[in-house]
């Protein structure tokens, strides 16, 4: 029996041991510490960084490549997390607000960035690597859950976690943006695509240990993870379908399209993988399932209407 604990360990341990500080990657991995599992606040005219990590290693690695970035003097001091065996707390303090923009907490007009900065986000594969190491540094586990191995990420909300899948997808990875009563999380759980991403990673030690323990393990629920898969990849391709049709009818209608139907369709285009509660979700304020379908219908029968006028909407 795989021991998730353990692997855990070991998993973070491999990632903290990774050596690529180009400063793309290790920008992506500084955003992604301070997003997942960070809190910035601002006293008296300083920014004040606080992290946790699950081992020192990461903590250290945050603390080198901040310097790094910021290239300026820091207060920064790593101590034990209060009350909480085995986690460390990185804090940062330095003057003004120069700190938070490096950092990602702030975006260029002084706002915070409720996901991820958007030069992270549309990083492609290379930072794409990065935002996950960080983010399964900060936050992330291994879970056996119905006798399946899965990697999961707690999230502070729903746009990081978004963020997130966006990043998976650029490495050829399926994950899933979920939202419980009080938390948010990322999960990992097919196995291909487990697999795929922690050889990305440089994890290949923790990948094998859980590759051989689902070849020693039978268990009913693979009948029902298969299914599972199988009803994924459907949902997938109705999503790019989808997707194509609203992409055609914003071309189509250009400046003429409504602007709350125009949200909800650059959504549908950008997140073609996602299911209509989670397009809701990405919208202020958010959008039940039916309310995106039936702006999506309205969004192509308007195009429709406009190419053949005797069209009936």
């Amino acid at each position: 029996m795989v021991d998730p604990v353990q692997v855990t360990s070991e998993l973070h341990q491999m990632l903290s041991d990774v050596q690529d500080d180009r400063p793309s990657i290790a920008r992506a991995i500084v955003a992604t510490m301070v997003r997942v599992n960070g809190d910035v606040r601002f006293v008296d005219g300083d920014t004040v960084i606080r992290v946790e990590c699950p081992v020192l290693e990461a903590t250290w690695l945050l603390r080198r490549l901040v310097d790094g970035i910021y290239d300026r003097p820091l207060d920064m001091s790593v101590v034990p997390a209060d009350d909480r065996a085995l986690r460390y707390v990185l804090r940062v303090r330095a003057r003004g607000g120069d700190l938070a923009r490096m950092v990602g907490a702030l975006d260029r007009r002084g706002r915070r960035v409720q996901g991820l900065v958007p030069a992270v986000v549309a990083g492609g594969p290379l930072v794409a690597g990065g935002v996950w190491r960080a983010a399964l540094l900060a936050a992330g586990r291994v879970v056996l859950a119905h006798g399946v191995a899965r990697l999961q990420v707690d999230c502070p909300t729903m746009p990081v976690a978004m963020a997130l899948v966006g990043a998976a997808r650029s490495l050829g990875v399926r994950a899933m943006a979920r939202e419980l009563a009080t938390s948010h999380m990322v999960v990992v759980s097919d196995a291909a695509s487990v697999d795929t991403l922690l050889s990305v990673l440089g994890a290949r030690s923790a990948s094998e240990a859980l590759r051989q323990w689902r070849h020693r393990t039978a268990h009913p629920a693979a009948i029902t993870i298969s299914l599972q898969a199988v009803n994924a990849e459907r949902a997938t391709v109705a999503g790019h379908a989808s997707a194509a049709q609203i992409r055609w009818a914003l071309q189509v209608l250009g400046d003429r399209t409504p602007e709350h139907l125009q949200t909800i369709g650059r959504l549908r285009v950008d997140y073609p993988s996602l299911s209509l509660s989670e397009l809701g979700r990405l919208v202020e304020p958010p959008l039940n399932k039916d309310t995106v379908a039936g702006r999506l219908r309205r969004l192509r029968e308007h195009a429709t209407q406009l190419l053949d006028p005797e069209s009936q909407l």
